[in-house]
């Protein structure tokens, strides 16, 4: 099961199936932002993000987002905001390994050497699991091959953030 899902974190991020592109000639709003922060982030642009929001139904809200572009302190004229972008919030977690969650405190949990026990999701239908974080650590999105191939049909723009 777990060669199903793709995981997504600041430290395996080279290994996503969705990289930086490459500058374009003439500025164009990305169709997907990943924002690399503790918890990563996805931004979806709204044309593609309805598309994937009828397949991950469970485990997450869809919410209204903005990517700000504009660089710190812009002028009137370098103010660059794009508006047309959804975003999954996901609460939807499962508990994968023997760590403890711990609170208050940052708890990266090594995603290549950590033997994640996929079986304990067995009983949970498919559209329940998707998309989800883990319950002992939220630096790791776990993402299913099929969201991942949903994505590729459409996505040609993509923007990487690290914040």
């Amino acid at each position: 099961m777990k060669e199903n899902y793709v995981i997504l974190t600041k430290q395996t991020l080279t290994d996503f199936p969705f990289q930086q592109s490459l500058k374009p000639i003439v500025p164009v709003e990305p169709d997907l932002l990943l924002e690399m922060s503790f918890s990563p982030k996805l931004f979806i642009i709204g044309d593609i993000a309805e598309k994937v929001e009828k397949l991950v139904i469970h485990g997450v809200e869809w919410l209204d987002a903005r990517v700000d572009c504009s660089p710190s302190q812009p002028s009137d004229d370098q103010i660059k905001v794009y508006e047309d972008y959804r975003m999954p919030y996901i609460h939807q977690t499962y508990k994968l390994t023997n760590q403890e969650k711990q609170f208050g405190k940052l708890n990266w949990i090594d995603a290549e050497n950590t033997e994640f026990d996929f079986s304990k999701l067995e009983c949970t239908p498919l559209e329940e699991r998707l998309i989800f974080k883990l319950e002992e650590d939220y630096g790791l999105v776990f993402i299913h091959q099929s969201v991942i191939d949903l994505l590729k049909q459409h996505v040609n723009d993509v923007w990487v953030r690290d914040v």
